[in-house]
C-alpha cells in the first residue's frame, strides 16, 4: 500500500478540521492535493492569482507531525514545477534552502477599538500606496496593481497617507489582510493596529467568520500588536525550497 494519495480539497479541510490556513489557500480548490496513508499528513498547491484569469502553480503548503510530513512532501515533490517553495510548520526535519520564518496569525472575532480607525477609509491612489510602500516596506508581498490585491485600505492625515494595508482576500469566508505599512514619520501613533482593526471590522461584517494575515518570525513589534488586536492563533511556519539531496 503506498504512503500517500491523491485527495480533493474537501478531503483536506475534513481532515485538518477546517483550518483557517488551509481554507484561505489562494485557488487551492483548483489544485491537486495528497495525504499520506494515515490521513495524519496532508499537502496542497496554492496558485498565483492573475489578470487573464488563469493561475499557476506558486507554493505547496504540507500540515502534519514531523514524522509524517516530510515524507509525503518528497513523494510529491516531483509532480511540481521546479523551484516551488514549500511551507511547513516549523521544526519539521526537512532540509530546506533560502528559509523564512514566519506566522500564521487567525482571528475570530473583532478587536478592540483603536484610535485612528475614524480616519481610515479605502484607498484609490496607487501612486501613494507605492510610494510609501517603497520608502517603508519594499519588501512586501503585496503591490498595487498585484491581481491578487482585491482592494486598498489607508489612513491619511491633512491630504497625506500615512499609513496603508492590503485586503488580499482569495475565499468567501476568510479575510486575509497584508501589506500593512506606516510612515516613517508617524510610528508610534497606533497607526498600525487602527488600519488593522478597521480591515479586520470590514471583513467581519462582509461575512468573513476568521481574518487571516503573515509576519515574519522576527518581527517582534508587529507579532505583539496582533496578540492585542484578538489574533489568538498562532502558528510558527517555516517557507523554502526543498534540497535536490534531501
Amino acid at each position: 500500500m503506498p504512503s500517500w494519495s491523491p485527495c480533493s480539497m474537501a478531503d483536506v479541510l475534513a481532515l485538518t478540521g477546517g483550518d483557517p490556513l488551509v481554507r484561505g489557500v489562494r485557488g487551492g480548490s483548483r489544485g491537486p492535493a495528497w495525504r499520506s496513508a494515515s490521513g495524519r499528513a496532508v499537502a496542497l498547491t496554492g496558485y498565483d492569482a492573475v489578470h487573464d484569469g488563469q493561475g499557476r502553480v506558486r507554493s505547496l503548503l504540507a500540515l502534519g507531525p514531523p514524522d509524517e510530513t516530510p515524507a509525503l512532501v518528497l513523494a510529491v515533490r516531483d509532480r511540481l514545477p521546479d523551484g516551488i517553495r514549500v511551507i511547513v510548520p516549523r521544526g519539521t526535519p526537512l532540509a530546506m534552502a533560502e528559509p523564512t520564518g514566519w506566522h500564521f496569525r487567525a482571528a475570530f472575532g473583532a478587536p478592540p477599538p483603536q484610535p485612528w480607525e475614524a480616519a481610515a477609509g479605502w484607498e484609490e491612489d496607487e501612486e501613494a500606496i507605492t510610494e510609501l510602500l517603497t520608502l517603508v516596506s519594499p519588501a512586501t508581498s503585496a503591490w498595487p496593481g498585484d491581481a491578487k490585491v482585491r482592494r486598498w485600505a489607508g489612513i491619511r492625515e491633512d491630504g497625506r497617507l500615512l499609513a496603508c494595508l492590503a485586503d488580499t482576500t482569495a475565499v468567501a469566508g476568510v479575510g486575509h489582510i497584508s501589506a500593512i505599512a506606516v510612515h516613517t514619520d508617524a510610528r508610534g501613533r497606533a497607526l498600525g493596529p487602527s488600519i488593522t482593526a478597521w480591515a479586520m471590522r470590514r471583513m467581519l461584517a462582509a461575512g468573513a467568520d476568521v481574518v487571516t494575515l503573515g509576519v515574519y518570525a522576527d518581527n517582534a513589534v508587529a507579532l505583539r500588536m496582533y496578540d492585542r488586536l484578538g489574533f489568538t492563533v498562532d502558528r510558527a511556519m517555516t517557507s523554502g525550497i526543498v534540497k535536490e539531496n534531501a
